[in-house]
């Protein structure tokens, strides 16, 4: 959060998500950096993912940044994680560029 916190976005953009029965179901954190608004921060309670929760919460941070007017908003996932990427996909995100991270072995 601290990281969160000392990024140029809003607080007031930030959503905490519920069931229709009041359970937290997950947390979004709309962001920025001095470049572009961004995803920041997604997350869906374990036992609430595969509902949908992550679609409506990436829709919900996309429509924030859009009606402040931006007109870049960039997300990031790890490689690995198939079914935030393909939720970017539903939503209609497209990739534009992959980073590999690499390190050497400490000596």
């Amino acid at each position: 959060m601290d990281f969160y916190l000392g990024c140029p976005g809003r607080r007031e953009w930030w959503r905490v998500a519920h069931t229709p029965d009041g359970q937290v179901a997950g947390l979004a954190l709309p962001s920025a950096t001095p470049y572009a608004r961004n995803v920041g921060y997604l997350g869906v309670v374990p036992e609430f993912r595969g509902h949908g929760y992550v679609d409506d919460l990436l829709t919900e941070i996309t429509l924030i940044h859009a009606e402040s007017g931006a007109e870049l908003i960039t997300a990031t996932t790890d490689t690995g994680n198939a079914p935030m990427a393909a939720a970017f996909a539903r939503v209609g995100y497209r990739t534009s560029e992959i980073r590999m991270l690499y390190s050497a072995p400490v000596a």
